[in-house]
């Protein structure tokens, strides 16, 4: 650990914090659940590595899944070392999160000081969606790592040395690896790391100006590496890409899952659609967001803190270049002072600069990602694990700076942090409703003992007002985190990966409680499974065929896939991808690979041609298998988005299907 520091107090304290991230991540991670629709595709590419090379969602590599593959190679790598497990399919999360405590604190060491690492690393490891989302296999875990690795780099190659140039390298690297596990959701972050490139490389302004290029064009080979790989492969020798109407991966990142999540995906024109995606969850879009009721709880504990500090640093950082600029306009006039003199201020200009890019770093990465979850048409509350990183650097930063500073600033800085927490607790009054008054009554212990602590200057007094600071800033997130530790596995807790009291995939969207039975009816019979009867038919008359059925949607295929079950995933997570279109069905048929249909009502999408041209041959050209077909279910438009499980994917679904007035049955359909 000498990497972490000389100084055997720092590794002993690291080490403890380590080993508490540890157990606040990993407590009971092997009991958990995993994500269905992604398991799905680690399962198949821990099994084949032509699955694994093209990141396919099934055994026969038919189709993707709709993302790139980064995360699930990690996964399906764990896979293959220890055996198809839930909990091999956990570990990799755990550990990334885990390994994230140490590497903050060195990175936010190297700008703040050893005080400021210390805070940021026991803020990062109680921030309640990051624990939430360590016990899941979605992939915005392994993302934040690889960002936090990025910036670990940054700021080691910041400090100089000979192997300087090479951390510049890696740091461009680890983000194009964070952009192959979530794609557009890492980038935003580049022109952040770029900057601080710029500000803090030695040389002239072009040759800064030049570095910072070269640094994102190295970020951009390696996130777009693999895409290019995938465009270059025959389209027969690969899977199709799901998340694409014309097989496209570059449709798939930038439309699908890039630009689509801004404005709506397609403005009704794109067969992939299906409105705007995610509309309305995570609450009304505005600068608000983050403090309503899906996502405060999950990470905007420290946000007020991190602002202020945030602010108050820039100021202080404005004001010491003004005032070394004075200094160098005042030197004395004898040579010798001169130079002594203008050594000096340089020295403490370098320092006042790097804190400045630090300010910069983490405040643009938290502004960024901010106002992006704030613009969005809608966003699952674990999207803001992103923030966990600059938040708890700023916010542990601020702290030791207001506990260094004049005696009023601690006070106020606590003031600002229990007084928010009391107000965000009140979201949730039914959930934990003592908490806002411990944490209001620590708030006020803590306001009238650090004055008189400090001024008193007891040693004993001033343990105690250290611990009212932090249990007033710290008690509210901690208490949210430690709610997974005893959460037992379920579907919502692993496609939902929220702390606190239970919600919705959809968590800040207003339905009906019409709406709200069907969501929760859906999620306990997606919990089961498949209807035994319907697996013990596809078994027995499978007769050779290269698919037992094929069924209507990725999501619904995964419980069948689950079940060793060799299903096609008809088009794909949303039902809408041309995969296969209505005359590939077709031939599927005729050349005896698959005979039997499966529709379900776990339909997330269903608005496209090539889906109700499918729908329109199925009842052409299919019976239903006698005591297989069950009730009818809406199937003219995004049939599962708005009922039962609008909440089972973690990134995608429709809006709404109010307009679905048609009605099909579901079951088992033959095809001979």
């Amino acid at each position: 650990m000498a990497w972490i520091s000389r100084r055997s107090s720092d590794r002993a304290l690291v080490a403890a914090l380590t080993a508490l991230a540890a157990v606040m991540f990993g407590w009971g991670f092997q009991h958990g659940r995993t994500h269905p629709y992604y398991t799905a595709a680690v399962r198949s590419m821990g099994a084949d590595w032509h699955d694994f090379v093209y990141g396919a969602f099934d055994p026969a590599g038919f189709i993707t899944t709709d993302k790139l593959p980064g995360a699930f190679w990690v996964q399906a790598l764990s896979v293959r070392m220890f055996g198809f497990h839930p909990w091999a399919v956990l570990l990799p999360q755990v550990l990334a999160a885990t390994a994230c405590v140490p590497l903050l604190f060195v990175t936010v060491r190297r700008w703040a000081g050893r005080g400021a690492g210390y805070a940021a690393a026991v803020g990062y490891t109680l921030t309640p969606v990051t624990v939430a989302l360590s016990r899941t296999n979605i992939p915005d875990a392994l993302m934040v790592f690889f960002m936090v690795v990025a910036a670990h780099a940054l700021w080691r190659w910041a400090d100089g040395g000979r192997r300087a140039t090479w951390w510049l390298a890696a740091s461009a690297v680890w983000l194009g690896v964070a952009f192959n596990v979530k794609m557009g959701q890492a980038l935003l972050v580049v022109p952040v790391f770029a900057g601080t490139c710029f500000l803090l490389g030695a040389g002239t302004r072009w040759w800064r100006l030049g570095r910072a290029a070269v640094y994102g064009t190295l970020v951009a080979a390696v996130s777009l590496a693999w895409m290019v790989f995938v465009t270059l492969t025959p389209a027969s020798q690969r899977p199709y890409i799901d998340g694409s109407v014309h097989n496209s991966v570059w449709e798939m990142v930038f439309q699908y899952n890039g630009f689509g999540r801004i404005g709506g995906q397609g403005a009704g024109t794109d067969p992939l659609a299906g409105g705007a995606v995610l509309s309305g969850a995570g609450g009304p879009a505005g600068l608000g967001r983050i403090f309503g009721a899906a996502s405060a709880g999950q990470i905007s504990w420290l946000v007020p803190a991190a602002v202020a500090g945030l602010g108050a640093g820039l100021w202080m950082a404005w004001r010491g270049r003004r005032a070394a600029r004075i200094a160098l306009e005042s030197l004395a006039t004898d040579s010798a002072s001169q130079q002594t003199t203008a050594a000096t201020v340089t020295t403490a200009d370098r320092a006042r600069q790097k804190t400045l890019a630090g300010y910069l770093f983490w405040g643009g990465w938290l502004g960024i990602y901010g106002l992006a979850f704030c613009a969005a048409t809608g966003i699952h509350s674990y999207y803001t694990s992103t923030l966990a990183p600059p938040v708890a650097a700023l916010a542990g930063a601020a702290f030791v700076a207001a506990a260094r500073g004049r005696t009023w600033q601690l006070p106020a800085l606590v003031t600002v942090t229990g007084g928010w927490a009391f107000l965000a607790s009140r979201e949730t009054p039914h959930y934990q409703p003592w908490l806002r008054w411990f944490v209001l009554a620590a708030a006020v212990l803590a306001i009238a003992l650090t004055p008189w602590a400090r001024l008193s200057r007891n040693r004993a007094l001033g343990a105690v007002s250290a611990l009212a600071v932090a249990t007033a800033a710290l008690a509210a997130p901690a208490v949210w985190a430690s709610s997974v530790l005893t959460r037992r596995g379920d579907t919502m807790g692993s496609v939902a990966a929220s702390a606190g009291p239970p919600q919705g995939m959809f968590g800040g969207r207003k339905t009906s409680a019409a709406v709200n039975d069907e969501i929760e009816r859906g999620l306990r019979d997606f919990g089961r499974g498949p209807d035994p009867q319907v697996l013990r038919f596809l078994k027995h008359n499978r007769d050779g065929r290269h698919y037992a059925a094929a069924v209507d949607g990725s999501m619904a295929a995964a419980t069948y896939l689950a079940d060793n079950i060799p299903v096609l995933p008809m088009g794909g997570f949303t039902s809408d991808a041309p995969a296969p279109t209505a005359q590939g069905l077709a031939a599927l048929v005729r050349a005896g690979q698959v005979r039997y249909v499966v529709v379900t009502g776990m339909r997330m999408g269903g608005r496209s041609a090539a889906a109700k041209d499918r729908d329109a041959w199925v009842t052409g050209h299919c019976h239903g298998v006698p005591g297989l077909v069950s009730v009818s279910v809406p199937r003219s438009a995004s049939t599962f988005s708005a009922t039962s499980t609008s909440t089972a994917h973690a990134d995608t679904a429709s809006a709404s299907s109010a307009s679905a007035k048609a009605a099909a049955p579901s079951g088992v359909f033959d095809c001979s």
